[in-house]
């Protein structure tokens, strides 16, 4: 019943727009300017201007022919004056750019040694981070490749000197009592 009031609403609504009655003239539409006289010819749409002309007229940037393929829809070409250009196909036509000079990677601030403790069966790695100290222990037959490459990175101290130096401090400590 819903879907039959709903219809013949939808109805009413349509005869309503067209306002119920049938027109057999021509709807005029007003543009904003007189109407010429009946006696004269319409004038005809403006030219476009000889520049506005070549500009449609030029042909799409295309890729020199001596441009190289980098990768596929990539071309690197260097014109007469020694600039590197890029080309790009995309969907939407050719880009062109100037190649930029690589950039060059900033240096990295030179990181703290990890200290490596052999403990016997295991081994006390223990580094500082800017956020504080950074300790782990790991068993000799359980180690990573990280933990490997600290063990056998020449700046890191062995564990013979960890050892050594530790004995020291606390030989030191022993004297002083």
């Amino acid at each position: 019943m819903k879907t039959i009031a709903l219809t013949l609403f939808a109805a009413a609504l349509g005869f309503a727009q067209n306002g119920g009655l049938v027109t057999t003239r021509p709807a005029t539409i007003n543009t904003g300017r007189p109407a010429p006289p009946k006696n004269q010819k319409p004038v005809p749409p403006a030219k476009p201007s000889p520049s506005h002309a070549a500009k449609a007229e030029s042909p799409a940037q295309t890729i020199p022919a001596g441009a190289k393929l980098i990768e596929p829809n990539l071309y690197r070409y260097t014109d007469s004056n020694g600039k590197t250009w890029n080309y790009r196909q995309t969907p939407f036509g050719i880009t062109k750019w100037e190649e930029a000079p690589a950039a060059t990677p900033i240096p990295q601030a030179k990181s703290e040694p990890v200290v490596v403790t052999d403990l016997g069966d295991s081994y006390r790695f223990d580094k500082k981070t800017p956020f504080g100290g950074a300790s782990w222990t790991r068993k000799k037959t359980e180690l990573t490749d990280d933990d490997k490459a600290l063990l056998d990175h020449p700046d890191a101290p062995s564990p013979s000197t960890a050892n050594a130096a530790a004995s020291r401090a606390t030989d030191k400590t022993k004297e002083d009592k």
